[in-house]
């Protein structure tokens, strides 16, 4: 990659010199996501010692350092991985499509994503949504800002999703581009608060519901918007701070083909909000990061690893729940999928490391169900990559491995941007920028702002960044420890 303009060609472009040999069985090495020519001799030469290197380095520079990992053998047991992370049946796995791993750790972490189970196992029903120029021009809907009535008359756009979080943004009544948006602050959130959108439903509402997707399943056809949905953006974000960007939608919204959504029709509402657990990790995420593309369909989606059978089923369905559940559209989903088992989860962090207790919900649907503050918001996610990681058979190196070398700008983020106070709240940069200069000087006029939703917050020292790998470590032995557990309980 050309990001450290070495050649005369922009520094977004990727290129690669390559080797080729006569008809023969495949038995090559490849090394790949490299910024210097340089590099590839030193890794060449390395003694295979010391940490591997990813996009980029501890300081945030671009990751010029050798490794002996970094060369990898391919070979006809290579392709096999690589096909089946991405081929059918029909594709010969000599004829696979490449796969893009930064490391050795990666590769072996594809190798057991590659034998596991796939999603299409459980039977989703996909919806492209409106398509964003046509269907607007057939005048199903049209450009106006404002609150909808209701969420049947909402229209969603990638940028009201995040990871695990459905109404993550929502548009500017402005809505100069495509950045004009705000974040939504969920500690003031109200219970019944439908996002703000860019487009409106026009025309008569039969044909607008009746143009909008319908399956067909074995007691006819049922709507999409019947059904609470698992949506991911279907753009692509390569090199952010995560690519593969989902969060569970209810029933009544429609979305534009910027956004994908899948149902379960058949199936149960635990089954979809677990498929929404797998989605949500870093391991799942980086699969699909090896392999270049512009979108994620239907098809991709099918062919991400699944295991539904493990006694840490509710474990992560309670996470998931608990971040995706953020109003009281989503009351009959937690009704659906609450256990009794949820008593008896906690956190894995130390105490006082979050605001709220993991276990402390009910069978109904209250204003205390989701998860409001963003420490503990990110310590579900942590605990969710972490229970994804045991559940797949990755190791806890291989998924820290996965975290520092394949997730740049996140592992970025985390030592310098993601700062929290002691309320658990995450430190604004005007903030920020005060107490890096003043430290305990700072005034408390100078921790006082007033975020993109309007709320006024006094923020707290002391103000703390928080280590992913090491909760994620945390995280992993306490889950490997429950799993053994109930391994034992069953013998």
């Amino acid at each position: 990659m050309n990001e450290l303009v070495l050649f005369e060609v922009d520094h977004h472009v990727s290129f690669g010199i390559h080797v080729y040999g006569g008809d023969r069985e495949p038995d090559f090495l490849q090394a790949t996501s490299l910024y210097h020519p340089d590099t590839v001799q030193r890794s060449l030469e390395h003694d295979g010692s010391g940490t591997e290197p990813g996009l980029k380095d501890p300081d945030g520079n671009w990751d010029l350092r050798p490794h002996a990992s970094r060369v990898q053998r391919v070979d006809f047991s290579t392709l096999s991985t690589w096909h089946a992370l991405l081929e059918s049946d029909e594709v010969a796995i000599g004829q696979s499509r490449m796969v893009y791993t930064v490391n050795r750790s990666t590769g072996a972490v594809l190798e057991r994503l590659a034998a596991a189970p796939r999603m299409s196992q459980v039977g989703l029903l996909f919806s492209p949504g409106w398509h964003e120029k046509n269907d607007r021009t057939k005048g199903f809907f049209d450009a106006d800002w404002g609150v909808p009535e209701s969420w049947d008359s909402a229209i969603l756009q990638g940028p009201h999703l995040y990871v695990g979080t459905p109404l993550y943004k929502t548009p500017n009544s402005t809505m100069l581009h495509k950045l004009d948006w705000s974040a939504t602050d969920f500690e003031v959130l109200p219970d019944n608060a439908i996002p703000a959108t860019s487009y409106k439903p026009r025309g008569q509402r039969q044909a607008y519901d009746a143009a909008y997707t319908y399956w067909q399943t074995q007691g006819g056809p049922v709507a999409a918007r019947d059904y609470y949905r698992l949506a991911w953006r279907s753009m692509w974000a390569a090199g952010n701070e995560r690519s593969l960007i989902p969060a569970i939608i209810p029933p009544g919204a429609t979305h534009v083909h910027a956004v994908a959504a899948a149902a379960l029709p058949a199936g149960t509402s635990q089954d979809l909000v677990f498929c929404a657990g797998f989605m949500s990790s870093l391991l799942v995420d980086a699969a699909l990061r090896v392999v270049p593309k512009s979108t994620i369909p239907p098809s991709t989606v099918g062919r991400l690893p699944l295991v539904m059978d493990t006694p840490l089923r509710f474990e992560v369905i309670l996470r998931v729940l608990r971040l995706n559940c953020v109003t009281d559209a989503y009351a009959a989903l937690w009704s659906e999928c609450f256990s009794e088992e949820f008593g008896q989860d906690s956190w894995t962090c130390s105490q006082g490391e979050t605001t709220v207790q993991l276990a402390d919900v009910g069978r109904e649907w209250t204003t205390a169900t989701p998860l409001r503050r963003a420490v503990d918001r990110r310590q579900a996610l942590v605990e969710i990559d972490a229970l994804i990681a045991v559940i797949l058979g990755v190791t806890p190196d291989e998924l820290c491995t996965i975290y520092r070398t394949q997730f740049a700008v996140l592992y970025g983020y985390d030592r310098q941007s993601y700062v929290y106070d002691a309320n658990g709240r995450l430190v604004p940069t005007s903030v920020l920028t005060v107490w890096r200069k003043k430290g305990k000087q700072i005034t408390a006029e100078e921790r006082t702002a007033t975020n993109q939703a309007g709320t006024t917050y006094v923020y707290d020292p002391p103000f703390r960044t928080l280590d992913r790998e090491a909760g994620m470590r945390q995280a992993y032995v306490e889950f490997a420890q429950r799993l053994a557990s109930s391994a034992s309980n069953a013998e």
